[in-house]
């Protein structure tokens, strides 16, 4: 089969499909193409150029899994009449086993010339035609099948042997499996189901034999199938969108994406009287392959459908999965026992994964997810960040919580901030401090709480805060804390030592940069953020709590133009009670030059801030250097440090 012709509809590299808010990518390379197809097929034809070593890695207890080099979230390992229990599932994506359903609850496990027959809730079971007894039987733990993991490492032929930090460490050497072998249909971790869908998306479709669930990149709001014979690739998309669309809309949105990607558009059809009005196309693509796709709107979400067929020439030669396609409904009964159900959402949560710190977090699953920075945040303000560094030298939970504080007696006024007390608590199998604060930078109070682990000499820092009047938020901390999951031996083979995080220490202390381009040099304290640090570039931008730091310099026009340009900005034509107000305009001198500050106090989103911006000029280099500080952070601490980076500020030819 010609594999080669596939491309996703999920991929950026070619361009954006944009519907309001929403925005479906597509396009793909066709070596990205090949590489997102091979991932769903069984390891032998993955691997059938070179015999190398498979390895799974799990731990009893731990949702974090290593397979093949790659970290996964699976369910709870488990520990029953001194047996460890694991999900079916992982052995297929491991090794590419291969699994079905038979009568009577019967389970086979196949690889190679080895077959494996078990049967749910059993302690008789077959390896290779012998039988024999099991000390704990197959059984479904939270909808995923749970089987013996010693049972079926051996008749996968793998070996089972410990890891460093407690886990266990299944290694298999591939064996050659006849190219003819057929696939049986996939299970991997439902049983007996018909249908298939995410309860949290509200979708569901059937789920013939040998549909084969796809890696979406732990982005739920899309599936990805493909037929067990690689005959096609079936794609569902999930968006929230608020303003409902017609059929019509749908279509010329269909078509319309389809042509500005270079497709031609073989049909077209709108199905306004169905139960569920929708529009379609077919199209082929650039690199040959026909397309159908769909488009539905209920409950505010669109629904997109996408389905291609190598094999197919023809627009009608998809016609033959029409039963499929027309199985979808924007519905899920989570009581219907038959349906699989992808979604990860649990109790409003979903799982989270940085496989570099080994940490397994569940967030709230309507919030947006960065893991690889650990920053998670909702459209509300409610946010979690986690933060990893080396601990100083004869660091305690306690001399690290009075750092902390001090901390924020030196960034937020009086009036801002009030400490609520300190607790401990067990995470992850550590103990460790809570502390709770309330926080009001001027738009009501947030809740913060700081959660404060010290392990093998790293420092894990949880920051979660919710704004005023999100109850909600506020509410799931104790479940986001329970659920945090650390494989604290991972970070000492993944790291050396870490950035030391100490306040104290660096509160004072900065760094010099030096722009060749712009001829400037300044001192930046080593405690703020960078936002956008490249020196040579025209903007520089730090944060740090409650204010920024930026220079912007510009080898076009003069300090007159860019001193107009403010006032107009910053004017306030509507008489705004809470829009901008310019406190004064004065002309002095700044790093020997002379200069305008502008002093502004306006309020965003009902935080109010003074921010100051100097302009001057140099070598025909126009500079803005804009300072923002709230009100709520306007501390003697704050601006001491602020009027100390001013002053840092130089020319390189000053002797710099």
């Amino acid at each position: 089969m010609a594999m080669s012709n596939r491309k996703s509809k999920m991929d950026a590299d070619q361009g954006e499909w944009k519907m309001g808010s929403k925005i479906i990518v597509r396009g793909m390379s066709v070596l990205l193409a090949l590489l997102l197809l091979l991932t769903l097929l069984p390891a032998k034809t993955v691997q059938a150029a070179e015999v190398a070593k498979l390895q799974l890695s799990l731990k009893v207890g731990s949702t974090a899994a290593t397979v093949n080099g790659k970290k996964v979230v699976i369910q709870q390992p488990f520990i029953e009449n001194g047996t460890v229990m694991v999900p079916l599932g992982v052995f297929k994506k491991a090794f590419g086993s291969t699994v079905s359903l038979e009568q009577d609850d019967v389970v086979k496990v196949m690889y190679g010339p080895h077959t494996g027959a078990m049967t749910i809730g059993s302690l008789t079971a077959w390896k290779d035609g012998v039988k024999i007894k099991l000390t704990a039987p197959p059984r479904i733990a939270g909808d995923v099948l749970m089987v013996p993991l010693r049972y079926v490492a051996g008749v996968l032929g793998a070996r089972i042997s410990p890891g460093n930090g407690g886990e266990l460490l299944v290694t298999l050497v591939p064996t050659e499996v006849d190219e003819e072998t057929p696939v049986e249909n996939g299970i991997d971790s439902d049983v007996g189901k018909t249908r298939i869908g995410n309860s949290y998306f509200h979708w569901s479709m059937n789920y013939p034999s040998g549909l084969i669930v796809g890696d979406s990149g732990g982005n739920e709001s899309v599936a990805t199938f493909m037929s067990a014979e690689n005959l096609y690739y079936l794609e569902v998309h999930a968006t929230q969108q608020e303003v409902s669309v017609e059929p019509e809309e749908m279509l010329e949105q269909l078509v319309r994406d389809a042509e500005e990607g270079g497709e031609t558009v073989f049909d077209r059809e709108t199905f306004p009287q169905g139960p569920v009005p929708y529009a379609r196309i077919v199209s082929k693509d650039t690199s040959g392959a026909i397309w159908e796709g769909r488009q539905y709107y209920a409950d505010g979400r669109l629904y997109e459908i996408y389905l291609t067929d190598d094999k197919a020439v023809n627009y009608k030669d998809l016609d033959k999965y029409n039963g499929l396609l027309n199985s979808f409904q924007p519905s899920f009964d989570t009581k219907d026992k038959k349906i699989r159900d992808l979604s990860t959402v649990v109790k409003g949560l979903r799982p989270a994964y940085n496989e570099d710190y080994g940490l397994s977090l569940q967030i709230p699953a309507n919030w947006s997810m960065d893991e690889q920075h650990l920053i998670f945040e909702s459209n509300q303000g409610s946010q979690l960040k986690v933060k990893v560094t080396s601990a100083p030298s004869g660091s305690t939970l306690s001399t690290w919580s009075q750092e902390l504080e001090r901390k924020t007696r030196e960034s937020f006024v009086p009036t801002a901030y009030a400490l609520k007390g300190t607790t401990m608590a067990d995470v992850s199998g550590v103990q460790a401090q809570i502390n709770e604060m309330q926080l009001n930078f001027g738009n009501g109070w947030a809740t913060e709480y700081q959660v404060l682990l010290l392990k093998n000499g790293y420092r894990y820092y949880f920051q979660y805060m919710t704004p005023a009047d999100e109850e909600a938020d506020k509410a799931r901390f104790a479940d986001i804390l329970a659920a945090i999951d650390i494989d604290f031996d991972l970070i000492k083979e993944n790291f050396g030592r870490l950035d030391v995080d100490d306040y104290t220490a660096l509160k004072n202390k900065s760094i010099t940069k030096i722009s060749k381009t712009y001829g400037f040099v300044v001192d930046i304290p080593r405690l703020w953020t960078p936002y956008q640090d490249a020196f040579e570039m025209q903007n520089v931008e730090y944060r740090f709590t409650g204010g920024r730091f930026q220079i912007y310099a510009n080898p076009e026009g003069s300090v007159e133009y860019a001193v107009n340009l403010l006032k107009d900005y910053y004017q306030n034509k509507n008489a705004d009670p809470k829009g901008p107000r310019i406190e004064s305009v004065v002309e002095s001198t700044f790093a020997g030059q002379p200069a305008t500050t502008l002093t502004v106090h306006q309020s965003k989103n009902g935080i109010p801030s003074l921010i100051k911006q100097i302009v001057f000029s140099n070598n025909e280099v126009v500079y803005t250097i804009t300072l923002s500080l709230d009100d709520a952070n306007a501390t003697a601490e704050q601006q001491a440090i602020l009027d100390q980076t001013l002053q840092s500020f130089r020319f390189t030819g000053d002797g710099s």
